[in-house]
């Protein structure tokens, strides 16, 4: 039985050996996540998302407040606050790739074989990185320009607008990195046999 299940690669981890499925899950817990590199494997997305989230509401209600209370207004505020809303975007999004949180169909691809599942992972990743490499490339670009052109924040004197927007390639890099990522383990559960994370089904329900 043992042969046999050795000899069929593209079967998942539901008809393998419970013994070699504990042995494997057994060495990845074994293996503690410690260091600068992995907290910010875990956290830089979370940490930066809530830093923009918080500033772009902060100069939202301080706006309001001014407007409404004092009759006036600080000319940048607005500007700056939807310059956070980008940061929260791209950010957001490559948390997304990472957690596998995104609109994927998951209900259909629950429905295909191993293979046609195992597939369907790597059109993701392919399709991730090719347009990520596109992204950058333009809004790199943008960024140059802004930058040349000395272009600043309307109602500021020093404050440059491509400082905000350098978070367009940045966040798409950060996708690429996440989508490479996820390949990776796709790639070892495949080769384990062991069941594929195909992320929330909750918006396809």
């Amino acid at each position: 039985m043992h042969n046999e299940a050795a000899a069929l690669p593209d079967r998942p981890a539901a008809d393998r050996p419970a013994k070699d499925l504990a042995k494997d899950q057994a060495k990845d817990q074994a293996k503690p996540r410690r260091g600068a590199l992995a907290w910010l494997d875990d956290n830089i997305e979370p940490v930066f998302m809530n830093i923009a989230y918080v500033a772009m509401v902060a100069i939202v209600f301080e706006q309001v407040v001014l407007r409404f209370v004092f009759k006036t207004q600080i000319a940048w505020s607005t500007s700056v606050a939807i310059y956070m809303f980008i940061w929260l975007t791209w950010l957001g999004a490559s948390y997304n790739v990472k957690t596998r949180s995104h609109l994927a169909f998951s209900e259909i691809r629950t429905r295909l074989p191993y293979s046609g599942q195992f597939a369907c992972l790597i059109l993701d990743a392919v399709l991730w990185v090719s347009f990520a490499v596109v992204v950058i490339y333009y809004t790199s670009e943008q960024v140059v320009i802004l930058h040349e052109n000395f272009a600043i924040v309307p109602g500021t004197s020093d404050l440059m607008q491509w400082w905000f927007y350098l978070i367009s390639p940045i966040g798409w890099s950060l996708i690429i990195f996440r989508a490479l990522q996820n390949l990776w383990k796709d790639v070892r559960a495949y080769r384990r046999g062991e069941p594929f994370n195909l992320g929330s089904l909750s918006l396809d329900q």
